[in-house]
Parts: structure tokens; C-alpha cells; sequence
């Protein structure tokens, strides 16, 4: 007759069952990604990973990046297209009010930040940083700048804040299209009586082009010549003026 009941187990046979269900397990981790079972739900590695719908990562961790991409030699850290829409498109604190996924058709790189709610920072939709060049634009215009202020260029150092370069001789490095302002020109008047004026303006050497002209009509009276010094220069006049007048300068170096 059958026993109701299995006859129990000795310890010896429970530790040899153990033993063998942990080597299969570790057999199984040890078979390549082809071989081994695949979740359709879950993205694989060094694969392609079609879908119907967004994948997204999330991380709730304060300080934490939710996601981060590596490649070693020439390899791209991340790589974005799309067929209409912006190849990359990435916001800071929320998205653009009023977004219109139109407007990011044919462009590569879109980035977005609301102004800053503090005095001492700024919002910055795309920073690029590098010891060398820290963005690089080409194309039939490399970059273009469009707001209140269309583009900002600061110097660091001793070095100048904005290059226009030339092609060649014949080629136009800077073109201004409307007015031009320069902080270092000016108009300064000049009493009546004087035959000279100095106008103090810091970094001015005696290395500095300074051109001046009468900016009122007195008959006979001209600017005979202008002299640069550290900090300032002065303007001289033929000869001594009938009545107030306006001296317009502009300083160069």
C-alpha cells in the first residue's frame, strides 16, 4: 500500500538539492544575453530596443542624475534624431509654457530654462564648456543670436570678448547692419575761450588712436591735434574758442 505521505528527507539529501538548484542558477547567469531568457518589457543591452510608446527614467533621489551615458575613444554619449521634431530637446525646472513640438522641427539641439528666480544666476538653455572652444556653430551661418540682446561675448582676460575674422584681404570680417554704439567715444564740450580740452578715460595709453572733430561751426577754429597719455588724452584747437562748443571724440586701442 502507498505511503499517505513521502517519507521525510534526510539533511544530507536537502543540502544536496540546494547545491544543485545553485548551480544551475549560476549556469544560467553565466550564458550570454542571446541565450538567456528576455523580458520583452525590459531594454536590453547591445541591442536595439523597438517600441510603440516613450520609455522613460525617473530617479526621486535629491542630487542624483537620473540618467548618464558613457563611450570610450569616438564614441557619442548620447545620440538623438528624430523625423520631424528636435534631435535633443531638454528643459530645466519645467518645460516651455505654451510648447509646440513644431517648433523644434529641423533642429538638432533644443534647450530651454525659465529665467532664474535670484539676482546672482541666470537660466542658460544650452551651456557648452570646454578648455578650447566651448560651442562651435557651422554652417551657412555658424551661429545666429536672436533676443533683447542678440549675442553676449566677455572676455576672461586680456584677450578680446568678440573675433570677426576674415577669409582673406578682400573679405568682410565685421558688418554692422543699422547703428553702431562704442563706449569708448563721446561728446564733450568745451568752454569759450579754451584752445585745448582733456578728457579722462581709463585705458587710454600713448599707444591709443584718438580722433576728434569740432562738433559745432566757429569760423576759423579746427582741432589742430590730439594727444594721448595713460588715462586720458587731450584735444587741441587752432586757437582759442568764440563761445562754448562740442568736441565729438572716438578712442581706438
Amino acid at each position: 500500500m502507498d505511503e499517505p505521505f513521502a517519507a521525510p528527507r534526510s539533511r544530507r539529501a536537502l543540502l544536496a538539492a540546494a547545491a544543485g538548484s545553485a548551480a544551475a542558477l549560476a549556469a544560467s547567469a553565466a550564458l550570454p544575453l542571446s541565450l538567456a531568457a528576455h523580458d520583452a518589457d525590459d531594454v536590453q543591452l547591445g541591442a536595439a530596443n523597438p517600441s510603440t510608446a516613450t520609455t522613460s527614467i525617473t530617479n526621486a533621489t535629491a542630487d542624483s542624475d537620473a540618467f548618464v551615458a558613457s563611450a570610450d575613444g569616438t564614441g557619442v554619449g548620447v545620440s538623438g534624431t528624430s523625423t520631424g521634431g528636435a534631435g535633443l530637446w531638454a528643459w530645466s525646472i519645467s518645460g516651455p509654457p505654451g510648447w509646440d513640438p513644431t517648433f523644434g522641427s529641423y533642429t538638432g539641439v533644443y534647450g530651454f530654462s525659465p529665467a532664474s528666480p535670484t539676482s546672482d544666476t541666470v537660466g542658460v538653455g544650452v551651456f557648452g564648456d570646454s578648455d578650447d572652444w566651448g560651442v562651435f556653430g557651422s554652417g551657412n551661418i555658424g551661429v545666429y543670436g536672436y533676443g533683447n540682446v542678440g549675442v553676449v561675448g566677455e572676455s576672461a582676460g586680456a584677450e578680446a570678448g568678440v573675433v570677426a575674422l576674415a577669409a582673406s584681404a578682400s573679405s568682410v570680417a565685421l558688418e554692422v547692419l543699422g547703428k553702431a554704439k562704442f563706449s569708448r567715444s563721446g561728446r564733450t564740450s568745451i568752454g569759450k575761450g579754451k584752445s585745448s580740452l582733456k578728457v579722462t578715460l581709463a585705458g587710454t595709453t600713448t599707444s591709443s588712436h584718438v580722433f576728434a572733430v569740432m562738433g559745432s561751426v566757429q569760423t576759423g577754429r579746427y582741432v589742430r591735434a590730439v594727444v594721448p597719455v595713460s588715462g586720458s588724452f587731450t584735444v587741441y584747437l587752432n586757437t582759442t574758442t568764440t563761445a562754448a562748443a562740442f568736441i565729438h571724440w572716438f578712442v581706438i586701442n
